[in-house]
Formats: C-alpha cells, structure tokens, sequence
C-alpha cells in the first residue's frame, strides 16, 4: 500500500511576547512532534477536547500556518520545499474537514456557490467546465443538480425532520 503522507516531528509553536518591545518570553507549544502516515485509501481523524490542536496540525499540514519543526511529505513531495505558487496549485490535491463542517459554510451561499468557490479559486475558468464538474460532484454525494441551488441548512431542517419524524414512528 502506498504511504500518501508522511508527518515526521510536526510542531507548531506560537510565541508569548511581553513588554513594550514585544520580547519573546515563551511559547504555546499547540502541537508538539507529531508523526504518522496515511496510506492511499486510508482517512485520518484526529479526535481530542477543546484547544488540543486538531485544527492547528491541519493548518500546518496544509502550511495555511508554518510549522515551526518537522516535515510533511504528500505523494512523494515535501510541501515545506514549495513556494506560495506552488503551494497554491498543490493544495487542489488536499483538504481539511473541520469538525463543525456546517460553522464553515456560509449561509448566505447556496451549495452550487460553495462547491463553485475553489474551482474558481484554483483555475476553473469555464463556467461551463465548473457546471459540469459540480454537477458531478453534486452526483458523487448522492444529490441532484437541482440540490445544489439549495442552501446548506436546509439539508440540516431536512435531516433533523426525517430524525422527528422516525422518532414519533418507533
């Protein structure tokens, strides 16, 4: 099986400055040396309390915040070696799920307005190539292209009516 990332030492220090010039008196050490692997077809989930640091090995795994220590390696490339252009083309092929995920959509976007978002962000310029593509992605998680004009709550007043509903039937 095929090591698709590699976390070796991973730490992620922010500094604890104090007085009038700001003098580094510390650090928050949120993340301290982690190393794992995932291999291809395997998913990750970090679980732990409050403020642990699930999201901040995320951000550094990503580089959307620099590692203060170690080395991720995703699909045979060292992502601390690749410059902002690159990095941003290389992050098509990552993702960081969040564990509030409907605290990240913004209520304000229909799901075919937040699915079209990173096409745009990345490079997509056809709209034609976009609709297609979250047409199929829309079909991927089992959705109709009509779904996607919805907003994302909706599918949650869907989902906690059906629960209601299947509790008044038992």
């Amino acid at each position: 099986m095929n090591t698709l990332v590699q976390v070796q030492n991973l730490k992620k220090h922010f500094p604890v400055t104090k007085g009038f010039f700001q003098k580094q008196v510390g650090a928050v050490k949120s993340v301290d040396g982690i190393t794992f692997d995932i291999h291809e077809g395997e998913t990750l989930g970090i679980v732990g309390e409050s403020g642990c640091g699930k999201s901040t090995t995320g951000r550094a795994l990503l580089r959307i915040l620099e590692p203060t220590d170690g080395k991720v390696i995703f699909d045979g490339v060292d992502i601390g070696k690749l410059t902002k252009q690159e990095l941003r083309s290389f992050r098509t092929n990552m993702q960081m799920i969040l564990q509030d995920p409907y605290a990240s959509l913004d209520p304000r976007w229909t799901v075919q307005q937040v699915l079209e978002e990173p096409l745009l962000t990345h490079g997509h310029k056809s709209k034609d190539e976009i609709k297609q593509r979250v047409a199929e992605l829309l079909e991927l998680v089992g959705l109709s292209e009509q779904q996607g004009i919805r907003f994302p709550m909706s599918f949650l007043e869907v989902n906690a009516n059906a629960l209601e509903l299947l509790e008044h039937s038992l």
